[in-house]
């Protein structure tokens, strides 16, 4: 008995990471997730994604094992499936309430409201409290330096529109730092111009 209870373990931890991603057209919604038909198979999978009946979804995906139930979430952005998992591995949050986090918040804001030790911000989410919130900053502010926070999105954003216009990519880096990163995208290349043109 002890030998296949180790089989047992063994199997669900590798099927935590089997089923990696889904492609297919969505077959039915509902306010939490959709149903994805991959021909022989269709899916229920909880995501913060919004998808019409019909349209074709890939979505990363992680098994959830419970005692009671298997539970597939499904994240767009590959990004969105790692931070979910670091959401999960924090005491006190399961996998509905960071799926919660991820559909309240954008991926890029939550990140910079973590890194930013922004406790107010991620309180907000329903199910998490101050002191989850601030227990998710102590967790996570130091495991999410790869990710792209949303002022880093619109500098890179403003490059790319930049470059574009033909100007070098070390004259733009020059004049980031006096660009206001709350302007919008449109008044942030007007702003970078003006000092570019000088």
């Amino acid at each position: 008995m002890r030998a296949l209870s180790r089989s047992f373990e063994a199997l669900v931890c590798y099927d935590r990471y089997m089923i990696a991603r889904i492609t297919g057209p969505v077959v039915d919604t509902s306010e939490k997730g959709v149903v994805v038909d991959t021909g022989s198979i269709a899916y229920s999978i909880y995501t913060p994604a919004l998808f019409s009946i019909g349209e074709i979804a890939t979505l990363h995906t992680h098994l959830v094992i419970r005692e009671d139930a298997h539970e597939l979430y499904g994240f767009q952005d590959p990004q969105e499936k790692i931070l979910f998992m670091h959401l999960i591995s924090v005491s006190g949050v399961g996998p509905k309430t960071a799926l919660q986090m991820l559909t309240m918040y954008p991926l890029a804001e939550l990140v910079g409201a973590i890194r930013n030790s922004d406790a107010q911000a991620v309180s907000l989410v329903p199910g998490i409290g101050k002191k989850t919130a601030e227990k998710v900053i102590i967790d996570l502010k130091d495991k999410l330096a790869s990710f792209a926070t949303t002022a880093q999105m619109g500098a890179s954003d403003l490059v790319e529109a930049l470059l574009s216009l033909g100007f070098k990519d070390h004259d733009i880096r020059a004049v980031l730092p006096t660009i206001d990163p709350e302007l919008t995208l449109e008044k942030q290349i007007t702003t970078a111009l003006q000092h570019l043109k000088k």
